[in-house]
Formats: structure tokens, C-alpha cells, sequence
């Protein structure tokens, strides 16, 4: 695999050439500051684009038009990245070195048509369609609650991270959705190639000069701007832990603990959070399964993942209501176990196991490597192969230590009262 960085006209190109795959990949961010207002826009947004367009102006002939292109797909999503937000546009279509020599440019094309001919008719999007979108997200935002694990999630980010985009859902609430009127979404439609935002395109798959200078001929005309963005987000927090209870007609409760990470360098949070994390609740044999779960029965699920670019560790379990207090002092408990050296030795090779294992798929994984050198415009984040040497570094004792800048936040329970 190369890698080679070209930018144009603020416009920033990650060429990746690879012959592992049959694929091409051609990937567009549009990047900027988060905004709590943009959240319905970009729901509203990545799907009236890839429902519909000008020239293929239903859902059947969007579909059609990507199977003539041998399976051709493109997709749009809207994403938080710490501080900031992204709208990411996919093309995904067979490599032309196995098909005809136009098979390229109809391709590229197809992109073209979906991002830069909307379905829009006077400045405003099609009526029909738009309704359509907005009865799907009415939908998706009344059904949250019928989700225990998601609502809980998102009613334990919004306490745990009060005052960051972190405490921000993607999933619009109604109230927001009736803010946006196909007229307004048009509007902010045309602020994507405005210069608001940092724009970059990923090329991966068996590229050339041809390739890339097609892809950028494509976006040439649009405006980039080159400020200096970052996901990290930096925020002063409240010393005292916040404990809260929530009640909903589920059968199962979900348990959320929240611990902020303080001052942690760059290779504590790149690598030794890492391998502590894998320690406490993500490998299949970690203390939280052991303790919480087989050891005591408490829980159905229990695990722990990490935030880098908001700091925090997050322990989470669905139990029954009547073991709330039990299976908080126990999630307590384990993870002042890892302070203790004689637990960590059992688990410590297998951690470091575990994540080699997972650092080895990155060489099958497409967006994997794409958002590698993507993320890598607004953090630096070292090659796969330099992660797995820093992850063998690590050493118990920086685990141990790590405790040290660990503090107890938020704890969250949203109830679940159909369980008696």
C-alpha cells in the first residue's frame, strides 16, 4: 500500500493505492465545527441526496441506475467527531481495470449527479420526497424509547457530558424536525460548498494519475477552507458525581458509570487506556464478565468502552432494578481491582493479544484505512504498525498508574419498572 497527501485549492486528496481489493472507494468529508442546530439538517440532508436527484428522480431509478453500474452504491451519513461534525459521501464501485473503459467516468458521474443535482425545484427540495424523509425521522425519533439501550445511552450522555457536542444525539428530536422546511434545507445545502467547510477526499483502491485528477475535477469548483480543526474537546467539569435514576415501563434495567480521565498524555490515551480498558470490559475474559457477571449473577450484559476525544471511560450493564446499589458497588470494586498487579498479570497478555488480533484487521478493513488518514487531519494518530509496537510497550505498572488520573463521574440507571 501508498499513501500520498495532495492538496488543491484547500481541497486535501489522501490517495491510498492498494491492489487488495476489487473495489474502488471514493470518500468525501465535509468537516466544520459542531453546531447543535445543523443535527436535523444533516438527518434531512444525507438522505433526500441519496434518495433521489434531478436526473434519477425516484428511489427505483436510483437504484437502478446503481446496478447498471455493477452493484455502484453511494452513501451519506452525518456524524459527531468530538468537536466536530462531518458529512460523508461514498462511492463504492467494481475497480475499472475489470470492466469497460467508460465504466469510470459513468461511475464518477453517478457521484457527481447524487451530490451537486439534488431533487430541488425553486430553491426548495421536492415536497414529496421531503415528507417522506420527515415521516421517517418522526419515526425514528419517536421510537428511541421504545429502545432501552439507546434511550439510556443518550439520556447518560447528556448528564455525563452537560456543556460538550458529546452530550448530542444524531437522531433529531421532533421538536427540531419541524424546524426544517424543504426551503431552508436547500439553503443549507448550498453552505456545503461554500467555504464552511474543510473538504477531503479519500481515494482507495488500485488508483493512477488519471483516477485523481478525474475525482478532483469533480469538486474543483467548490470551496474549501483550510482552518485548523480538532476533535479533542477540552472542558472544565464539575468535581462532584453526579447520580441519577429514570424510569421507563422496560424489563430490563440499564446501568451507566461514568469516569472522567484527567491529564492523560498522548500515549496514556492512545495506548495504555487501550490495553486498561481491554482489561476491565471489552476482552472475553474481562474482571467486569467475571466479577459482575459470572461470578454474582447481576447482569445480562456488561462491558466498557473509551472516548478519546472527550476524555472518559464508560462502564455500562442491563440488571434487574432490585440489584442496582449491589452492581454499582461491584463495578466500583473491579475497577479499583486494576490497581491490584496480581489480577492484572492473569489478564494482561491476553489484553495485549486481543488488540494485535484486532489491529490486524485493519489491512481488510476499507474504512478502517480511510478514516485513518482522515482522522489524521485533525489528530495525529501513529500507522497501525507503530500502534501494535506501542501497544507490546505498555507495561503493568503504567496500567496501575493510570488509575491515578481516573475519577468517578456520573452514575445513571434508567429503570426498568416492568420487572418486579
Amino acid at each position: 500500500m501508498e499513501y500520498k497527501k495532495i492538496i488543491k485549492n484547500n481541497i486535501t486528496i489522501h490517495n491510498i493505492n492498494t491492489d487488495r481489493f476489487k473495489t474502488l472507494s471514493v470518500v468525501v468529508f465535509f468537516t466544520k465545527e459542531f453546531d447543535k442546530n445543523d443535527i436535523a439538517f444533516g438527518n434531512f440532508l444525507t438522505n433526500n441526496l441519496v434518495y433521489s436527484s434531478k436526473k434519477y428522480n425516484t428511489k427505483t431509478k436510483m437504484a437502478t441506475k446503481g446496478e447498471e453500474l455493477y452493484g455502484a452504491k453511494v452513501s451519506a451519513s452525518y456524524c459527531l467527531l468530538g468537536k466536530c461534525e462531518s458529512f460523508i459521501f461514498s462511492l463504492d464501485f467494481l475497480n475499472p481495470i475489470y470492466t469497460e473503459d467508460k465504466y469510470l467516468d459513468e461511475s464518477l458521474l453517478y457521484l457527481k449527479e447524487i451530490l451537486f443535482n439534488p431533487n430541488v425545484k425553486e430553491n426548495s427540495f421536492d415536497i414529496d420526497y421531503f415528507n417522506i424523509i420527515k415521516n421517517d425521522l418522526v419515526s425514528s425519533s419517536k421510537a428511541i424509547k421504545d429502545n432501552p439501550n439507546l434511550y439510556a445511552g443518550i439520556k447518560y450522555s447528556q448528564i455525563m457530558y452537560k456543556g460538550t457536542p458529546s452530550a448530542y444525539s444524531t437522531t433529531p428530536t421532533l421538536e427540531d424536525i419541524e424546524k426544517v422546511t424543504p426551503e431552508n434545507l436547500y439553503s443549507f445545502y448550498k453552505d456545503l460548498f461554500d467555504g464552511n467547510y474543510k473538504i477531503d477526499i479519500a481515494i482507495l483502491g488500485q488508483t493512477n494519475d488519471d483516477i485523481i485528477d478525474k475525482v478532483y475535477d469533480i469538486f474543483k469548483n467548490i470551496k474549501s477552507n483550510n482552518k485548523s480543526l480538532q476533535f479533542k474537546i477540552e472542558h472544565k467539569y464539575e468535581d462532584k458525581v453526579i447520580e441519577k435514576i429514570d424510569s421507563l415501563p422496560f424489563n430490563q434495567s440499564k446501568l451507566y458509570i461514568g469516569y472522567r480521565l484527567n491529564n492523560l498524555t498522548n500515549y496514556e490515551l492512545n495506548y495504555v487506556l487501550r490495553v486498561y480498558n481491554t482489561i476491565l470490559g471489552t476482552m472475553n475474559d474481562s474482571i467486569l464478565f467475571n466479577i459482575v457477571r459470572e461470578a454474582n449473577s447481576l447482569c445480562y450484559t456488561v462491558g466498557s468502552y473509551y472516548s478519546k476525544y472527550n476524555p472518559s471511560l464508560t462502564i455500562y450493564a442491563g440488571i434487574n432494578k432490585v440489584n442496582y446499589e449491589k452492581a454499582v458497588d461491584l463495578i466500583k470494586s473491579c475497577v479499583e481491582s486494576m490497581k491490584n498487579e496480581k489480577v492484572l498479570k492473569r489478564l494482561f497478555d491476553s489484553a495485549k493479544k486481543t488488540i494485535n488480533t484486532y489491529l490486524n484487521n485493519y489491512y481488510d478493513d476499507l474504512s478502517a484505512q480511510i478514516n485513518h488518514y482522515y482522522d489524521n487531519e485533525f489528530d495525529t494518530i501513529e500507522d497501525v504498525e507503530t500502534q501494535r509496537e506501542n501497544i507490546n510497550k505498555v507495561t503493568i505498572d503504567e496500567v496501575i498508574k493510570l488509575n491515578d488520573k481516573i475519577k468517578l463521574s456520573t452514575i445513571y440507571l434508567m429503570r426498568g419498572d416492568n420487572n418486579d
